[in-house]
């Protein structure tokens, strides 16, 4: 085995010796599999982020409540409001929307919700029947006591 010298100039170091089965591997080779195992990890995140099974697709509803908070803020903003259930309690309920870019397509501000508006939502349960709800995609919609309807569509 060729022993490495200690200061290799520019030029000399055309490959990187491995210790396993003494496979050689140039430096681009390396560079470009640690950036590809990067890229991965990283998308395997983003689609984790976006996953849809937590949430109960065959059965949208529609809640009726008055706004507590609402957040407009990336990666998606957040309505919190207290809903009234069957036996006359209140319930706080927090519905993910779309993200501040895709309101914004829609003709939502930041200020288009205000703590005390009263709301009808629709949105896709949590399957656990937590009080949580995705609200976004072809369905998701705000409807005031006014009449006039937000959209959230990914325009």
């Amino acid at each position: 085995m060729k022993e490495i010298p200690k200061h290799i100039t520019v030029g000399e170091a055309r490959t990187v010796k491995s210790n396993l089965r003494g496979y050689e591997m140039k430096p681009r080779l390396v560079v470009s599999s640690a950036l590809v195992v990067t890229l991965l990890v990283v998308c395997a995140s983003m689609l984790a982020h976006h996953g849809n099974t937590a949430y109960d697709y065959q059965h949208p509803t529609t809640i009726t409540g008055n706004v507590t908070e609402f957040v407009w803020s990336n990666p998606h903003c957040q309505i919190y409001l207290d809903v009234k259930d069957e036996k006359g309690n209140l319930v706080s309920w927090s519905v993910e929307s779309q993200s501040p870019g895709i309101l914004r397509r829609n003709g939502w501000t930041r200020d288009s919700i205000k703590p005390g508006d009263h709301i009808a939502v629709t949105l896709i349960p949590a399957k656990s029947g937590a009080p949580v709800g995705f609200s976004g995609e072809k369905l998701g919609k705000v409807v005031f006591d006014d009449g006039h309807v937000l959209k959230m569509d990914m325009r």
